[in-house]
């Protein structure tokens, strides 16, 4: 049986924020909640401003108003208008859904990137790289290949590499599905679970492959227009005809 929202051990606790450009409103009110060991997943139709959440909590646009607070299992840091380099050194990291590999450097090189910054020790980072080329053959094998070259699935496994370089403990991802075919989304799908389970990463997820996602996730929220609509277990959601409405109107 899913765990209760207020029984959990909360990761991840956005209360009411807005996010705004300039006068535009992109969402407001908007509160959810990640627990230990979690994988959420945040729904809805083009244009009900899942991005605009994401972006603020992610620290790529400082929230108008609310709170985002991160449980890194010693300290519960206030995240709320931290810059997305801050939240990365706190074990937070973000996965776009464009412009996800620098393309003109090879697939090693935009791996050292990924923690060059966050790691201080080379020799660990090295051996971080060559963990994440064991565990991505593909990426081993296009090793010196330049990033642009990769096919779509082999970029956004590399993306995703590169988020696991500094060993984060949270990932906020931004439709991993993009572009896909349906075989290489489902190894992309199946590889997210296996981060989540063998390396206890929580993940946030963002996207528009609705059965996908309530397939990975524990739990979905659903926005309408701007604003957060209602939430539940991904097993139950699988089953509400709200959920069909939200995408197809009632």
């Amino acid at each position: 049986m899913p765990i209760s929202v207020s029984d959990m051990q909360p990761i991840l606790t956005v209360d009411r924020i807005e996010v705004r450009y300039g006068k535009v409103v992109a969402a407001t009110d908007i509160s959810l909640v990640i627990g230990k060991g979690e994988i959420v997943t945040l729904l809805g139709p083009n244009g009900a401003g899942k991005t605009s959440v994401l972006k603020a909590i992610a620290g790529l646009v400082a929230p108008a108003d609310g709170r985002i607070a991160f449980d890194d299992g010693k300290t519960v840091h206030e995240l709320a208008g931290k810059p997305g380099h801050v939240l990365a050194k706190l074990g937070i990291a973000h996965v776009p859904a464009q412009n996800i590999v620098l393309p003109r450097m090879t697939v090693e090189e935009n791996l050292e990137v990924g923690g060059r910054f966050l790691m201080s020790d080379r020799a660990a980072l090295q051996r971080s790289v060559r963990s994440l080329m064991d565990r991505f053959p593909i990426l081993a094998e296009r090793r010196t290949q330049y990033a642009g070259l990769l096919s779509g699935g082999e970029q956004r496994q590399l993306a995703i590499a590169r988020a696991l370089v500094a060993k984060p403990r949270l990932m906020l991802l931004d439709e991993p599905s993009i572009g896909l075919a349906p075989k290489t989304l489902g190894e992309i799908f199946g590889l997210l679970k296996r981060i989540n389970r063998e390396d206890g990463i929580e993940m946030l997820l963002v996207e528009q492959n609705v059965v996908k996602a309530l397939e990975l996730a524990n739990r979905a929220y659903v926005m309408r227009v701007g604003a957060m609509d209602f939430s539940g277990p991904c097993e139950d959601l699988a089953r509400d005809e709200r959920l069909a409405n939200a995408y197809l109107g009632s």
